[in-house]
């Protein structure tokens, strides 16, 4: 495959500070950061991102602040470029299958002199396309995908595919909802990380879907009381040695998606909801925690489950360790008496990979029932250790889903002792007690 085809271009150009009067200075500095980030965070991938301006001022001060701030990332994916968003193949020979268009809350045609030429080109049935995806007001810092139609001239000629509608922040007063530079400088950030993951997530053949619609739409639930909904259904014991498999992936429904908008933009949500997050990871705190500590470490790459996981993702399974361990420590300086244990559950629930980091005093109201408790005292649950075992040794992980689910069912036994007599919830949480006050 040639280097043409494998790169991918977004043309886009300087957010607000031509249409909303943002100082141009700040808002290179809030646009190159956002670039570095997700370029560093997908540093795999052929991206050329093509930052297009009429205004050579605009242009210098992305170049000035690029350079300062770049690292070690390569020259080509991110580049300055004088010229017409519409006209980048015919003029310059450089293709964006994607291109970003400022508009305003209305998302009426031309709000500006490129959204002006874009509803000149492609008619109103652009309009219309927009309206029927998107009937409600325009939120700023939200991305907005259309596709545009493959018998016109900007598909055939110029290669743009889809344009990404952004409501970006206004600071201009004479027009409607100007906001102070303080605001405009966190929506402005919230801005190029939409384009930025509407791009991401087209770019891989998925429909774009907006943080905020994400968060509206998904139940608060945890990952495991959804496991529990299949794995209620009957199944009939097997043992681990016959009829290995490799589980299959959870369906594509709204709750799948739970864990997606934290690694997607964890800076959105509160430090009582994500504990750290840096370009690998993001560890946040189990909604319904199992125990007095209960976390989740979730790499920020896009593996599903650990039925995903190969021999070349060791580094990654070793890396989430280490992390765990991070974590463990922080929590034992606060509380010595705990001690953790680092691992998975045997079948997945939900789209994204995460580990648990989960103490094991097991004391706390979201215990309820006998599935919370063998998910994470019976063989259910894999120590991070044995996963990487597993991978060096056979290069991919397989379970028996039948067998694994069954093992949730198991009599209730206490994880610390030879109990023989706990048959009911409130009879264990009563015996944890009594072992924590013990230590």
């Amino acid at each position: 495959m040639n280097e043409q085809k494998r790169v991918v271009g977004l043309g886009f150009p300087s957010i607000s500070t031509n249409f909303g009067d943002f100082p141009i200075d700040i808002a290179a500095e809030i646009g190159c950061e956002a670039i570095k980030e997700f370029l560093k965070l997908h540093k795999e991938f052929d991206f050329k991102l093509i930052l297009t301006e009429q205004d050579s001022k605009v242009l210098n001060v992305f170049e000035l602040k690029w350079k300062e701030i770049k690292d070690d990332l390569e020259d080509f994916k991110f580049q300055t470029k004088k010229g017409n968003l519409l006209q980048l193949k015919s003029d310059l020979r450089i293709e964006c299958r994607f291109i970003v268009v400022e508009t305003t809350w209305r998302m009426k045609p031309g709000t500006n002199q490129l959204s002006k030429q874009i509803f000149d080109a492609l008619g109103s049935k652009l309009h219309e396309e927009l309206k029927r995806l998107y009937p409600k007001p325009g939120i700023v810092g939200e991305a907005y995908p259309v596709k545009v139609p493959k018998d016109s001239d900007l598909h055939k000629s110029e290669g743009i595919e889809q344009i990404i509608f952004v409501v970006s922040p206004n600071m201009n007063p004479s027009r409607p909802d100007p906001v102070s530079l303080e605001k405009a400088k966190e929506l402005l950030k919230k801005t190029y990380d939409s384009i930025l993951n509407a791009f991401w997530e087209l770019t891989n053949g998925q429909e774009y879907r907006s943080i905020t619609t994400i968060k509206d739409n998904v139940q608060e639930v945890s990952a495991f009381d959804i496991l529990m909904k299949s794995a209620s259904k009957p199944s009939s014991k097997i043992s681990p040695e016959s009829s290995r498999r490799t589980p299959s992936k959870v369906g594509s429904g709204g709750w799948n998606n739970v864990l997606l908008p934290y690694c997607q933009k964890p800076e959105m949500f509160p430090k009582s909801e994500v504990y750290y997050y840096d370009n690998e990871f993001v560890i946040i705190f189990d909604k319904y925690p199992k125990a007095k500590n209960h976390l989740l470490v979730i790499p920020r790459k896009q593996i599903d489950n650990i039925g995903e996981l190969k021999k070349q993702n060791l580094e990654l399974v070793r890396a989430l360790k280490e992390k765990g361990q991070w974590v463990i420590e922080k929590m034992k300086q606060e509380n010595p008496k705990l001690f953790f244990r680092m691992g998975f559950h045997a079948v997945p629930s939900l789209r994204k990979l995460h580990m648990h980091v989960i103490s094991q005093d097991f004391i706390s109201p979201s215990l309820k029932n006998k599935k919370h408790w063998n998910s994470f005292t019976t063989e259910f649950f894999i120590d991070v250790e044995e996963i990487e075992r597993i991978l060096e040794k056979q290069g991919e992980v397989k379970f028996n889903k039948a067998y694994y689910e069954d093992l949730l069912k198991s009599p209730l036994k206490c994880h610390l002792c030879d109990a023989k007599s706990i048959k009911f919830i409130p009879d264990l949480k009563k015996h944890l007690e009594e072992h924590w006050n013990e230590s």
